[in-house]
């Protein structure tokens, strides 16, 4: 269904709906189409005369005002960004933490394989020496 708004002409109701859901969020910002791509896109308006800039696009659909509101929030680094920069940090610590458990893994199974090849040829990986009871009893006294 279409609307006509003064100024703007005949606009689809989803796309009126979602531009002002964004404007409500930031009042720089604006949803509309992009005349160069044809895709539907969040703007942000430029000091003048600069034209306003496309900072998040969303295809040739138009979305629903949820799906819009979301990815606006979640690209939103401004209001954002410290939560973005923490989940990256977890990742990041997260694979560390499995590349460890491999790099563990795989050592202590290749020390299993070195202890069962030299097991099977009669030797020992662990070194085992024995006192000998010949030891003599004096106890070897220093100069001083």
């Amino acid at each position: 269904m279409k609307i006509y708004i003064p100024g703007r002409g005949s606009v689809d109701t989803l796309v009126y709906k979602v531009d002002r859901a964004v404007s409500a969020y930031d009042e720089r910002l604006f949803f509309d189409q992009n005349a160069d791509t044809g895709d539907w896109c969040v703007f942000i308006k430029m000091p003048r005369p600069e034209r306003p800039y496309p900072v998040l696009g969303f295809g040739d659909a138009v979305p629903s005002v949820d799906a819009a509101m979301l990815r606006l929030k979640q690209a939103d680094t401004m209001r954002t960004g410290n939560q973005i920069y923490d989940e990256i940090v977890k990742s990041q610590e997260d694979y560390r933490k499995a590349l460890t458990y491999n790099t563990d893994q795989a050592g202590e199974e290749s020390a299993e394989v070195l202890e069962h090849f030299l097991r099977r040829h009669g030797k020992s990986p662990v070194i085992k020496e024995f006192i000998s009871k010949d030891i003599p009893k004096e106890v070897v006294k220093s100069d001083a």
